[in-house]
């Protein structure tokens, strides 16, 4: 059962995917048509469209029916309509799931509706188009993915859709069942939405690397990310920013010139190994080589820290620190120097 969920799941995003590569104009706005303006009017004064309601909500309407005639403001996931059979069956099959149907139960009683969300995101997108004029505000949905944790959050071109059935809550029974470890789980909460959202947002933006990739650029890419997250929703914690626990980020704090020098001594930054990557920059219970209070990804964080240190000593707007390929010359006008505990 489970795997049938993650094939929907996947050729959902299959369809987001290739429908964000066609016309932005098509998908600019809610195209209103007959029998259909009640339902535009309602999903434009609501924001964000909830793709999980119209799939499991009860309405005793025929399921080719309904999906036809909404079909134009949730195109990104339907296109025109006209899915086929083949498309229905699996639906079909999606919606009847038991997980499936636990996972919008779970979803209707934490989210009975999306004003809070709402709210949080017009916030968020009205300061990253301060910041960036030339980049549309994307159309947002929201969907239950048949638990897409390797991707809760996708963004491109004008449209973000959010897989809404992970940000139930670290201790959601469901995310324990599949197997999806502490560390990750503890990142699906709804104080998560937002930086999952501008972590997306910022990879789309951030040039990708021609040549050799280093430790240092992995690092001050996810300082970017990160910093990116600080410049669009300033009233966040850092730790949730990041998806650390609150005493993960201190250990940070309190060892960052350890972690430094570590780094240093051992002649990591310039080592394009997997070592060096996986030690610092992958996802895991915590960082080989420190303690198992250490959280994974102290790369990250510290690619953070000399972020925020080149930002706050030079005068580069955002899309110029952004586009800045050039990772050691971001670490040497940084003047980064590690607090001493």
């Amino acid at each position: 059962m489970i795997r049938s969920a993650f094939k929907i799941a996947f050729a959902l995003v299959a369809l987001f995917m290739a429908s964000c590569t066609g016309s932005t104009e098509k998908r600019s706005g809610p195209v209103t048509s007959a029998g259909g303006e009640q339902a535009a009017a309602k999903a434009a004064e609501q924001g964000i469209r909830r793709y999980e309601r119209l799939l499991f909500e009860e309405t005793g309407e025929d399921l080719a029916e309904k999906l036809k005639k909404e079909a134009h403001l949730y195109e990104v996931f339907l296109g025109d309509g006209d899915i086929g059979e083949n498309g229905l069956r699996q639906l079909r099959e999606f919606i009847a799931a038991q997980n499936n149907r636990e996972a919008y139960d779970a979803v209707m009683k934490a989210y009975p509706d999306l004003t809070s969300l709402e709210k949080d995101l017009k916030s968020m997108f009205d300061l990253f188009e301060a910041s960036f004029p030339d980049r549309k505000r994307p159309q947002v949905y929201t969907y239950v993915s048949g638990y897409d944790f390797t991707m809760p959050v996708r963004y491109a071109d004008s449209v973000m859709i959010i897989a809404i059935d992970m940000f139930l809550g670290q201790g959601y029974e469901m995310y324990n069942k599949l197997g999806i470890p502490l560390y990750i789980s503890q990142r699906f909460t709804p104080d998560h939405i937002l930086p999952a959202s501008t972590r997306e947002i910022s990879l789309s933006i951030i040039p990708e690397k021609e040549g050799a990739y280093t430790l240092l650029d992995a690092m001050i890419e996810q300082g970017k990310t990160l910093y990116f997250a600080d410049a669009m929703t300033p009233g966040i914690s850092d730790y949730i920013k990041i998806g650390f626990s609150p005493e993960q980020l201190q250990w940070c704090k309190k060892n960052e010139s350890n972690i430094w020098q570590f780094v240093i001594e051992n002649e990591l930054l310039y080592k394009t190994d997997s070592r060096a990557m996986s030690m610092f920059m992958v996802d895991g219970p915590f960082t080989s080589s420190f303690s198992q209070e250490s959280p994974s990804r102290t790369g990250a964080w510290l690619g953070w820290q000399i972020v925020r240190a080149y930002m706050q000593k030079n005068k580069a707007g955002l899309a110029a620190l952004l586009n800045n390929l050039d990772a050691q010359e971001i670490l040497e006008k940084s003047g980064y120097k590690p607090r001493r505990s």
